[in-house]
């Protein structure tokens, strides 16, 4: 007889399950043994780094990928990751094992006895089978709610013994037919409601768009780009975007929208009509007093996730799919003849300047140095408005950084994101102190090969933490100094390949060696200014 396992499996190759992230525990094995030949399993040296590697993976992918994790404890690790993937809207499987049913009622060790609960509310649903037979209809079940929008994370507990349970005939012949079943999601958007949101647009004096990661997510980006020409409308992405939405060196892109409420009405000044598309409206931190919107400006919000339509504090809301929104607004528009907004000024050549050196002189060498099909994922705390305004991908999946802004994000995501993408270069841009949070990342770089680069802002502080504190009024905070940090010995110690840029011009070649270095990875440390003026400013 079939036993669970192999039912499982079964299911996994059917929706193309096969690639794995995870860090094994002893409630895991009974699944794991005899890994079979046409699966892979990337291997994290704590839970959280697996869970990033998958996030990076699957938004890279555009399809859903599969986590699998230790019981209680493991799944307390992963949480930061998790949250993080709950908001980026990542259709992440995360199973863990858990101990044998009849063992847990004494809470024998590694027994965890509210496994719905604990992963709960950072994902979409959860469930742990009633019994031994039903794991894989439940696995189905939460395949099927991961990638249904808005899509996510969910997560399903696996007791260990039920992996060895036999199914009888009956039992196979259902999980045969919940195997093969199909769920489609059509979604549209009617034509009424597109051509009432477009009269709107036409009459506008000067629309803008704000968009992001779910644009991306949605397969929207080139339409979207269309839809903006016609429109002649500024774009903005929105604040935490995750992926970027648009292309960041388009004449019509105006760059990322700071997350204060009255920061983005000021930004917003002299549009009249804002539209949003599969984005909050907004995510705001830290509390900046103004308007949600400037005097006289409406906005129209269009998603695919109800809670977003719901929570907003401004707007008409329009529920839908939104690739399908996009492509009706395209049938229902026509070209303006009102004048295009104007172009963000063009990034200058760098100039050489040595290290310490201002992100600013860092991060435009790097943007001039890069490769234009580069995949760069961003977590650098200070750095990350310097780094938009000079780093400015132009393809899709080219800028991804964390929706949630949980440290730890950044490395495990490009690590996962390269493997998604192995012909294209993937550059992370991070901070010496948010790199630290999943530092073991660069173990799995360097143990799958994966040829990455890694370019690392070092100013021995936490500077983010530092410009709150100046918005927050808060002095004398401890702990955000970070001396003796020694990031290159930590990398070699993992065997990454690793160097110190004392200049501009050494920052540009060792990149371009990086780049083309496709069998290890590389970090390249940078020693940069410490944070000086720590109000952030719009520009």
């Amino acid at each position: 007889m079939p036993t669970v396992r192999q039912a499982t499996l079964d299911l996994f190759r059917r929706h193309g399950l096969n690639t794995w992230f995870g860090n094994p525990g002893s409630s895991e094995l009974s699944l794991l043994e005899e890994f079979p030949d046409d699966f892979r399993y990337f291997l994290g040296l704590q839970e959280m780094v697996p869970v990033g590697m998958a996030d990076g993976f699957a938004q890279i992918t555009g399809r859903p990928a599969l986590v699998n994790v230790h019981t209680a404890p493991g799944l307390g690790n992963a949480m930061g990751s998790l949250y993080n993937a709950y908001l980026n809207k990542t259709p992440l499987i995360i199973t863990a094992g858990n101990q044998r049913r009849a063992m847990q009622n004494q809470k024998s060790l590694l027994t965890n006895e509210d496994a719905v609960l604990v992963p709960r509310p950072f994902v979409k649903w959860s469930a742990e089978p009633a019994t031994a037979s039903e794991v894989p209809a439940v696995l189905a079940h939460a395949i099927h709610i991961a990638v249904s929008p808005p899509t996510g994370p969910v997560f399903v507990s696996l007791p260990m013994d039920d992996m060895a349970y036999e199914l009888t005939d009956a039992q196979t012949a259902e999980i045969d037919v919940i195997r093969e079943r199909d769920v489609t999601h059509a979604g549209g958007f009617r034509k009424d409601l597109a051509k009432k949101i477009a009269d709107r647009l036409s009459a506008a004096k000067a629309p803008a768009f704000v968009v992001g990661g779910d644009l991306e997510h949605a397969g929207a980006w080139h339409q979207m780009v269309k839809l903006a020409e016609r429109c002649k409308a500024a774009v903005w992405t929105t604040p935490l975007p995750g992926l970027s939405g648009f292309p960041e060196n388009h004449p019509l892109y105006q760059g990322l929208l700071p997350p204060g409420a009255g920061w983005v009405s000021e930004a917003l000044k002299g549009h009249d009509l804002v539209v949003v598309l599969g984005n909050p409206v907004f995510r705001y931190y830290p509390y900046i007093p103004g308007p949600y919107l400037p005097e006289g400006t409406c906005l129209i919000h269009i998603t695919s996730d109800p809670d977003e339509a719901a929570r907003a504090p401004v707007g008409d809301a329009y529920v839908a799919d939104v690739r399908a929104a996009v492509e009706v607004l395209l049938g229902e528009i026509s070209d303006t003849s009102r004048k295009a907004p104007q172009a963000r000024p063009e990034v200058p050549r760098p100039e050489r300047a040595a290290a310490p050196m201002q992100a600013a002189d860092l991060w435009s060498a790097i943007g001039y140095a890069a490769p234009p099909d580069t995949l760069f994922v961003s977590e650098a705390g200070s750095n990350e408005v310097p780094i938009t305004k000079y780093v400015r991908p132009g393809t899709p999946r080219s800028h991804m950084s964390a929706v949630g802004g949980g440290l730890g994000f950044g490395l495990p995501a490009a690590v996962g994101a390269q493997l998604a993408a192995p012909d294209r270069p993937v550059i992370a841009l991070m901070g010496d102190g948010s790199m630290h949070y999943a530092i073991t990342s660069l173990w799995s770089a360097a143990r799958y090969k994966v040829p990455l680069t890694i370019v690392v802002a070092s100013n021995e502080e936490y500077g983010v933490l530092k410009q709150f504190g100046d918005i927050e009024s808060a002095a004398g905070v401890p702990g955000l100094d970070l001396p003796g940090l020694d990031i290159k010995a930590t990398a070699a110690s993992y065997g990454v390949d690793v160097h110190e840029a004392t200049d501009t011009d050494q920052v540009s070649d060792m990149l371009r060696a990086a780049v083309n270095d496709r069998e290890t990875p590389t970090l390249i440390n940078v020693r940069t200014e410490k944070v000086k003026r720590v109000a952030p400013r719009l520009t």
